[in-house]
């Protein structure tokens, strides 16, 4: 199963026959914006990404193709190796300064709207994930994931300023009336639930290979990376990357 470009094309024109990105933005325009100090400790993740999300941003990222093929091989880096290494989100530039900042989904948005109860909680969960990771790779392939990355925690960020942080109740809201727009696109069969759940980074991944080939791939260039500490096969990909058009 593969995100065909035909499709995401076809989702596109959809979306703003329904008038869905402007939907998606009046959303966004409800929460409110804050201080922030620009550390980017918070952009360590590929972070989930609702369907009408990665449309906003590949159609933000396509009236812009240089920039687009400047990404595109960190983003396809970025998730082949974000079980066996650390690194900041690929959508970053040199600076620092994120790229797609006015398209960014809402889990960026949302960051510092949360308590530090809830942001520690979510940790729970995401730090149980790892852990079933990790397992399962050393049982299955035995590949080990480094527990550096197991353990990995974004710290909460005090600093971040707002005057009004959204509700837990007003962020679930959100949340709903995106999965709305969501459904629509899996009744017209756009997308399938095999993509539900699915990161920013892997969206852009499954546009250029099928699931099983990702998978694949991920498994020998992991492998390669744990036991070499080279990327070899990553190289032939990136180059199968680069060498195909936006």
């Amino acid at each position: 199963m593969r995100l065909l470009k035909k499709n995401i094309e076809k989702s596109i024109e959809y979306g703003e026959e329904k008038n869905f990105f402007n939907k998606l933005n009046k959303i966004y325009e409800e929460i409110q914006g804050g201080e922030c100090r620009g550390c980017t400790s918070c952009c360590m993740e590929s972070v989930n990404t609702f369907y009408i999300e990665f449309l906003n941003i590949y159609k933000h990222l396509k009236n812009r193709p240089e920039l687009y093929m400047k990404l595109i091989p960190k983003v396809i880096e970025y998730y082949f190796l974000e079980l066996v290494e650390n690194r900041p989100c690929p959508f970053l530039d040199k600076d620092g300064r994120c790229t797609i900042y006015e398209v960014r989904p809402l889990t960026c948005r949302l960051f510092g709207h949360l308590s530090e109860r809830e942001h520690n909680e979510n940790y729970k969960n995401v730090l149980e994930e790892n852990r079933e990771s990790r397992d399962y790779f050393r049982e299955e392939y035995g590949i080990e994931i480094p527990e550096e990355i197991v353990n990995y925690k974004i710290e909460y960020c005090k600093e971040f300023k707002v005057d009004k942080r959204a509700k837990k109740q007003e962020r679930q809201s959100m949340i709903d009336d995106i999965f709305v727009i969501e459904s629509s696109f899996f009744m017209k069969e756009l997308i399938t639930e095999e993509f539900l759940g699915t990161g920013l980074v892997s969206w852009f991944a499954y546009s250029y290979f099928d699931l099983d080939e990702a998978g694949d791939y991920r498994l020998d260039i992991m492998r390669e990376y744990a036991e070499q500490g080279k990327n070899a096969i990553l190289e032939k990909v990136l180059k199968k990357v680069i060498d195909d058009k936006l």
